[in-house]
Order: C-alpha cells, then structure tokens, then sequence
C-alpha cells in the first residue's frame, strides 16, 4: 500500500556522506555561498537551513522529511508504536520474528527471516525508498555537511559583523557545533561505522567504528560547551536566536546559553547511556551519568523542539511528517502499539486522556504480521489529548527533555543502590506530566520493583521522543531469544481461532515477542557505491 504517494523520477542516493545530489536535495550554498556568508544576513539564513537538510525528494514517494523517517524506525523499533506500511520499509524494519502464544504456538513473521535479513535485502540504490538504512545516515551528514560550511565561513576574513562581533560569531559557531555534534551522536549511536569529515564538500573512505564517530560527537560538542562559555546573552543574541530557529519550532521562547549548555550535558548522558547495555555498565558509567544529568536540562528549561506550521506549509513536516501526525487519525501512517499501552498504571490520566478505544480492534494489519495491531487510538491535542493531531498542533524535543534526563539519573541512582533518590525522580517526573500517580518513593520497593517502575514511566513519559529503540537495545529486549531478549507477557491482538480452546473475535492476549534486531545498523550501500572504503578491518556490514 503506497499512502500520500507522488510519482517522480527516481533519483538515487549517493554518496551520503559527502554529496549534496543525495536525494535530491537542494544545494543550499549555491550559487555563490563565498558571497551570501559574509553578511549577517547570510550566516542567519544558511543557520536556519540546517532543518531544510531534513527534506529530501525520496525515489516513488516525493518530498519527505527524512529526519522523521529515522525517528519513526526508532518508535517502531521500540514498540512504542508499529506501521504496518512498506513505505520507507517501515513494515521491514518493523517486523518482529516471531510470537510464541501461551498455548505454545510459534508465529514466524509471514516473511519467514529475521530483520537483518529482510533489510539487507533491501540494501541497494536499486531497491529506492525501501532502503531503510539510508534516512538516518543521509540526513545526519547532510546536516554535518552544512555545519562544516558554517564554520569554514565564520573564519573568512571577509565576513563583516556589526556590534559585539565576537559575541555573535560565538553564536553562529555554537549553533554549527550543536547540530554537528548532535549528527554525529545519531551516526554512532544507529549505524555499525562511518566517515568524519571536517570540511565541507569533502569527504573520505577512511571509515571508523561507531564508538570513535561518538568520541567525535563527544569532541565536538565539548568544544560547543567551551563556545556557549564565551557567548553573553544579550539583545543581539536574541535576535540571531530568533532568526535561526524555526517559529514553527517556536522561536518566541528563548534557549539560553545556560540552557544549551544544559542539552549538550543531556545529550553526552543519553550518548554513553544509549550505547552501552545495561550488562556492560560500570559503576564508574553509572555515576558519570549522574554527574552529567545534575548539569542537564531542568524543568524550567526552553529546549529545542520540533513542530508544524498551522497551515502545513511553511515548515519541513510538509503536512505531515511529524510524531504527532503521523500517528494521528487524519494520516494514520503508524498507530500506538499495545505493548506500550500496557506500560500505564491504573488510574494514570495520560491514558485516559490520551487515548480512546476503535470501535473496532485492529489485528494483523494486511496480514503483515500479528504485532500489527491495536485497541487503541490517540486523542487529538486539539481534542484534549497529548500525542496526535489533525490540524498540525504540538511539539516533540529536537534532542533531549526533562524527564530523559531526569530519568537517565533515577535509572544511574537506582542501579547504584540509591533506590529512594531514584524513586523521587520517577515520581517528579509523573508529577511534572500531571499523571496522577500516587508516589512510589518511601512505599518500601526493592531494587527489582523500582527498576519496574522505572522501566514503565521511561516508556510512557519519553512516548515518541526517539528514545524505545535505544532502551530495548541497551536493556537486551531486541536481542535473540537463545541470547536472553525477547519480551514475556507482551499483549498481543490474536485471532481467536489461533488460541486454546478457540475463541470468537479477536482477544488481547500475553505472548513471547522474539524481536531479533540489529544493535547497529549496516552502512548503506548507497554511501559504499560512491565512497570506497580504505584500508579498513572494521565491519561495516552486520
């Protein structure tokens, strides 16, 4: 099924590391980027492009917001929500391998082969805009492509600047090292290896292991951190902070230089945390995640978010290429999964009010596979909800939040045996989203029922804020079954012929999930077709 599809030539992928032809995107240092960057004005509009690096045209589906589709393989991944639509490869990379039926029936996925390979299948210029592994890696060096332009440009001697000059330029130099920072986070933390360029334009072969692509993240946004110390918060640092977020990303409110530093410190949690397995964690990681969380967002924060223009017009979700609709009713690309339903406790009002049940249940959507279904679907935000939207309202974290943050330190705090100062986080946290919990800090839990209330909140609170995937790798649930993964007691739509004794319609159900995902995903072959590798003995296939 091809939904909101628009015909158009193919165009391949190539070269995403390095070439700006890649999905068509346009060139936004054309015709003469030496001219435009050596005014102000320059340096705010080229500031600004860096989200128009999230748009491409995508071979047989048109203009696309590819940042969103990476962010959609995270949810899906993550179980937080399932799409059971080929576009993008979305039903590929969502297909779990198999479901074991507390009567004992395995359920093989109708494809019969696990995920790696059903996408390695895929792996190809050829195969268009089935290639899952391309969205995430293409957007990130688009965007790393862009950040090395801007900070070539701000060292040119011919760049002219009024009033406090340096100030400004410190500026436009944090905001190159952010996003920079951030792309190279994404690359390490999703793909098995990558490239570093540092010049824009230019790239090479020598491809590293994802664990030096996050020490380059680290790097570069420690040197953010040293420029965001010399940036002074000031009228003119409003107005440039104004002119280079999105206001559909709501410009109004200001992120401050203490608050950007706050979401880099964030970020370096989520980056160690992220991609580090729980089994693996030492207690000297456990406790830089807490150094690192005590400087990191606070509840009073401005943070950098992603929203809609009201006319679905002038913004990069080109209608509907964003959490809140994509999931939505109007478009209903992906729907919430049942397994994320069962993470609420009785009585939290983010159930009740974020969701009502279908008049009819959804089960094995097209015959795509029995994890393909639901009861349940999101309210509006216009209609009172919190997690979809019919006409463009809401706005999701660009990079971290409050409660990822506040929960990257319970979770450090109760693995460390600090069990009541962990509570008292999750606890702030269900406050601060007004779920209506009563507390759970001081009612005596132990370790295994405070990781459970942990584990629970985490998948509620950060809903379809690119975090699922991540904490199912970290926490073994994608692993094979023969390794330890998998989810018992997972609620599963069946048929009620498949169940014993038989049932008459279809009845939410308790079953094994074996997932069997890739912990890092392969480099694109659509990237190794332009940029041979060289001399390297690291896999870059899984």
């Amino acid at each position: 099924m091809k939904r909101h599809l628009i015909y158009i030539l193919i165009i391949i992928i190539a070269g995403g590391a390095c070439r700006k032809s890649s999905l068509e995107l346009n060139d936004p240092n054309k015709p003469t980027p030496e001219l435009s960057l050596i005014t102000e004005a320059g340096l705010k509009n080229f500031s600004l492009g860096i989200l128009q690096k999230m748009m491409a045209n995508v071979p047989d589906e048109g203009n696309t917001n590819i940042f969103h589709i990476a962010l959609t393989n995270h949810s899906i991944m993550g179980d937080e929500a399932y799409c059971p639509y080929g576009n993008y490869g979305f039903r590929w990379v969502d297909q779990v391998f198999r479901i074991t039926l507390p009567n004992g029936t395995v359920i093989t996925n109708p494809n019969g082969v696990d995920q790696k390979t059903q996408l390695q299948g895929f792996d190809s210029r050829g195969a268009g805009e089935l290639n899952a592994f391309q969205y995430e890696w293409a957007v990130n060096y688009y965007i790393i492509a862009q950040a090395n332009q801007l900070l070539e440009a701000l060292d040119n001697p011919e760049l002219v600047l009024s009033g406090d000059a340096e100030n400004k330029k410190n500026t436009f130099k944090a905001w190159a090292l952010w996003w920079k920072g951030y792309a190279f986070s994404r690359i390490g933390s999703m793909y098995l290896a990558g490239v570093i360029p540092t010049k824009a334009g230019v790239t090479n072969g020598e491809f590293v292991d994802h664990t030096a692509i996050l020490a380059e993240a680290d790097k570069v946004l420690n040197e953010c951190l040293t420029t965001l110390n010399a940036v002074t918060e000031s009228a003119e640092y409003t107005n440039i902070m104004q002119a280079i977020v999105a206001s559909f990303n709501d410009n109004k409110k200001i992120v401050t230089p203490a608050m950007w530093k706050r979401q880099v410190y964030s970020l370096q949690a989520r980056n160690l945390m992220a991609n580090t397995k729980i089994t693996e964690m030492t207690a000297a990681q456990w406790q830089q995640i807490i150094t690192l969380a005590n400087q990191g967002i606070q509840a009073t924060d401005v943070i950098f978010r992603f929203g809609m223009d009201p006319s679905g017009a002038n913004d990069v979700s080109l209608g509907f290429f964003h959490p809140y609709a994509f999931i939505g009713e109007v478009n209903q690309f992906t729907f919430v999964s049942e397994r994320f339903i069962q993470e609420f406790k009785p009585n939290d009002t983010r159930l009740q009010k974020g969701f009502v049940p279908f008049s009819v249940p959804k089960v094995n959507e097209r015959g795509r596979g029995l994890q393909f279904g639901t009861r349940w679907n999101p309210v509006f935000i216009e209609d009172g909800g919190l997690y979809a939207t019919g006409d463009n309202r809401g706005l999701v974290p660009l990079v971290c939040s409050y409660e990822e943050n506040q929960l990257m330190k319970a979770e450090a705090l109760i693995r460390t045996g600090s069990i009541e100062a962990g509570l008292q986080l999750v606890d702030a946290v269900r406050d601060f989203q007004n779920s209506g919990l009563a507390h759970v800090a001081g009612t005596g839990l132990n370790a295994d029922a405070a990781l459970e209330e942990f584990r629970r909140e985490r998948r509620v609170a950060l809903f379809l804020w690119g975090t699922a995937f991540y904490d199912a790798r970290r926490w073994g649930v994608t692993k094979p079954a023969s390794q330890g993964g998998g989810r018992a007691n997972a609620i599963v739509i069946i048929p009620g012929n498949l169940l014993t004794p038989p049932q008459t319609g279809s009845i939410p159900t308790p079953c094994f999930m074996e997932y069997n995902y890739m912990d890092y995903w392969d480099v694109p072959q659509n990237e190794l077709d332009f940029n041979t590798p060289g001399n390297v003995s690291i896999p870059l296939k899984n």
